[in-house]
């Protein structure tokens, strides 16, 4: 079974910019460093005033959910799923 904790803060985030992708490679929450092990998944969200580029990421055994507002200049934390 997993738990999927709703978040919704602002985080900070290194990210890699190559070929118009970009890949986040860790980010800072709570203090902590996450390395990202994996990208699961990416999509594109459309907004009115900009986007939101969202990103499904693995960092150990841990899948965070993280977007960066584009209207905002901002990363955000969504959600983690804990196994």
């Amino acid at each position: 079974m997993v738990d999927i904790e709703e978040i919704s803060e602002p985080i900070r985030v290194l990210a890699e910019f190559s070929g118009g992708a970009i890949r986040p490679i860790r980010f800072q929450w709570t203090g902590r460093t996450f390395r990202v092990d994996a990208v699961n998944g990416q999509w594109l969200e459309r907004r009115c005033g900009g986007y939101a580029l969202h990103f499904s990421v693995q960092a150990g055994e841990d899948t965070y959910f993280i977007h960066f507002a584009s209207s905002e200049v901002q990363w955000w934390l969504d959600q983690v799923a804990v196994p």
